[in-house]
């Protein structure tokens, strides 16, 4: 597993989808894309197209794991 993916899988599914909305992400899937996440968690599913977005890195997750600890 990644570094990223690791520190992405500390967030709760709602700090998730805030990293995404504070770096303007939008998460748009194909029909491809829908059938291959049909039967994730909502959670795995944000965490795996997080891991490969590379608008997200793993300084900015270490940054916002920090601030939401204090």
């Amino acid at each position: 597993m990644s570094i990223k993916k690791e520190l992405l899988n500390e967030l709760s599914e709602h700090q998730l989808k805030q990293l995404a909305d504070s770096k303007g992400i939008i998460f748009k899937l194909n029909t491809v894309q829908k059938k291959y996440y049909q039967n994730w968690a909502e959670k795995d599913k944000l965490v795996d197209m997080m891991t490969t977005n590379e608008h997200i890195t793993v300084s900015e997750i270490e940054k916002f794991i920090h601030a939401k600890k204090f």
